[in-house]
């Protein structure tokens, strides 16, 4: 267990160092660090987790599309259409969208590569979790908030208290360290922390504690193994929805999208072979 912690403390600890370095010697004051901020989130790809209310780019999407052809074929595009223009917004669209996505392709590493990771829901949540913060950023809060989980569960490992409320006194604990975190965020130069949300925390906070129970449950390097296999399978996910021509392409083509999923989520269900993992793990004796 200590060893554990010690490596993730490594890890946790050269990432934030790795940042900082990339940051003026000097510090500037913290008014000019959130105008760099909100700067730097203008440029910045849209963030599909917040619903705009301004002319984006999804929405300037939709009205380069014409729609020929027959209408019962442009169904959905027509009720998008009708639903962007009564306020809906277009982000909450394709996301309706892409999440299905996401689980096919959750699905599809369980039971055809062999992948163990904390069931559908959980890497499915961190991918637009990671979606929300930025790929980095979401890494980087992501070690930190598992680093105070395991720091936290060996600082209360001796208070004599029930399960549950031994497990509220460690989300207190990672509640606290990630509100010191981002108190001092523009001190050590991590100004792009002060722009997540609520959501993306929220979701890195249920992953530690399944991260937790799993080392109460199970082992240490079991735990290890499926936290780091989820969180690698999550940020897979994360790039394949955060790719501009993906969004365009549901959104444009939401009827093939939905069929597309469909035919996946059956071709999937339908695989009886051997997972990849365990071809690998037995190569020798199937090569005999």
């Amino acid at each position: 267990m200590k060893s554990m912690a010690v490596w993730l403390s490594l890890v946790c600890f050269l990432a934030f160092f790795t940042s900082t370095q990339a940051v003026e010697k000097n510090l500037v004051p913290t008014q000019a660090l959130i105008a760099t901020a909100e700067a730097k989130t203008e440029t910045m790809e849209a963030d599909l987790t917040v619903p705009r209310e301004t002319q984006d780019r999804l929405t300037n999407l939709i009205k380069t599309q014409k729609l020929p052809g027959w209408w019962v074929a442009n169904s959905l595009k027509i009720a998008i259409r009708k639903a962007v223009a009564d306020g809906v917004s277009p982000n909450t669209l394709v996301l309706l969208f892409l999440f299905p996505l996401v689980a096919a392709l959750v699905a599809f590493s369980r039971q055809v590569v062999g992948v163990n990771g904390f069931g559908m829901i959980v890497p499915a949540l961190l991918s637009v979790a990671f979606l929300s913060t930025g790929g980095l950023v979401g890494l980087m809060l992501l070690a930190f908030i598992l680093l105070a989980a395991v720091l936290g569960r060996v600082a209360i490992k001796k208070i004599k208290v029930p399960y549950l409320p031994k497990l509220a006194i460690l989300i207190w604990l990672i509640s606290m360290a990630v509100l010191g975190l981002l108190i001092m965020s523009p001190l050590i130069g991590l100004e792009r922390l002060l722009t997540v949300g609520i959501f993306p925390i929220l979701i890195f906070v249920l992953l530690a504690e399944t991260f937790i129970e799993t080392q109460i449950t199970r082992s240490v390097s079991t735990s290890l193994g499926m936290t780091l296999e989820t969180i690698v399978l999550a940020f897979i996910a994360y790039k394949v929805i955060s790719n501009p021509w993906v969004q365009a392409q549901v959104l444009l083509q939401p009827e093939i999208t939905v069929v597309v999923i469909l035919a996946l989520d059956l071709l999937i269900g339908k695989y009886k072979g051997l997972r990849l993992s365990e071809i690998w793990r037995f190569r020798k004796l199937i090569s005999k």
